[in-house]
């Protein structure tokens, strides 16, 4: 068995891999690495790992550039994603060795941390790696229309009412944040689509919140409008917070197909909006999303909690 970085030829048995485990398209899924591996953003600076035996590809692991910043300051920051191991390789630790690879070549490779949402099975292999399980987002959800179970989908409805533009440039730096970065937006919107999400702002004087969602469907009939993203100046102001919560509750109440609101958050970080959220009737679910970190450079905030703000948007799946 030999661990080394990706090379041209795997990837038609990386594909192959992927389409038979999920159940995806071979040119689906190849459409899929060129646009989130190869496009011009990530392509010479993502890291691809993969086992091989004779020729044959064993395992793979990828660590995509996900830039956060913090008081200013941008670091070389890792999504961890798309881990898959040969169904007749499993059992005999591939997965930890792919790990194993960061360890040894971490600084030739100047990575500062990695982060990961994993499944339960990947999250107990990152404990054995000692990353750091430092919280859970909950999720907390709003009934809104009970009704909307018979009504059809209608995304040009949804676009109408939530129509305003993408705001940046608004968040307080004194927390870890995703990057904004132009260059990062536009790749995530090359391989995801960006023309699915739909924004509200609300202001009241000085004070700004943005909220970014996106329509997501439960079971075929039932209609998510989940939040993806929240940024404000005013992160600590209850009452601004509690009203912008009720204008875009009134807003989503227009929209009548819609059947639920939802927003999963770091409970830590965003205590003030937490009451918000429960005083406009939003319920804590049982449901949470496993947040990991794994810190190579002397940063204590990367292992505090009340610093990272972070919500379902910080997922590549968004």
């Amino acid at each position: 068995m030999e661990i080394g970085l990706y090379e041209v030829w795997m990837k038609p048995q990386i594909v192959d891999l992927f389409s038979k485990q999920y159940g995806v398209g071979v040119d689906e899924f190849s459409k899929l690495i060129d646009d989130f591996y190869e496009h011009s953003y990530q392509k010479h600076r993502c890291i691809r790992i993969v086992a091989t035996e004779e020729n044959v590809v064993i395992g793979f692991q990828s660590f995509f550039y996900w830039p956060y910043s913090y008081m200013g300051i941008t670091y070389n920051s890792y999504q961890s994603g798309n881990s898959l191991v040969h169904p007749d390789y499993r059992g005999k630790g591939i997965f930890q060795k792919l790990l194993s690879y960061i360890d040894n070549h971490q600084k030739e490779l100047n990575i500062d941390f990695l982060i990961g949402f994993p499944i339960i099975d990947s999250k107990n292999s990152l404990l054995r790696n000692n990353w750091v399980n430092l919280f859970n987002s909950q999720w907390y959800i709003k009934l809104l229309n009970p009704f909307s179970l018979v009504i059809p989908v209608n995304m040009n409805k949804l676009k109408l009412v939530f129509n305003d533009p993408l705001t940046n440039n608004i968040e307080d730096p004194d927390y870890i944040r995703l990057s904004n970065s132009n260059e990062f937006i536009q790749w995530r919107a090359d391989y995801s689509g960006a023309s699915d999400y739909v924004y509200f702002t609300y202001i009241e004087n000085e004070k700004i919140i943005q909220f970014q969602m996106k329509l997501v469907m439960r079971k075929r009939i039932i209609k998510e409008l989940q939040i993806g993203d929240v940024k404000t100046n005013y992160n600590n102001d209850t009452d601004f917070l509690e009203n912008s919560l009720h204008k875009l509750i009134k807003k989503a109440r227009e929209v009548s197909f819609l059947s639920i609101l939802s927003v999963a958050l770091n409970e830590n970080a965003d205590s003030v909006l937490i009451n918000s959220l429960l005083k406009t009737s939003f319920k804590r679910t049982n449901k949470s999303i496993f947040f990991m970190v794994k810190p190579f450079i002397n940063l204590k905030e990367l292992v505090n909690a009340d610093k990272w703000l972070m919500y379902r948007s910080d997922i590549d799946t968004w």
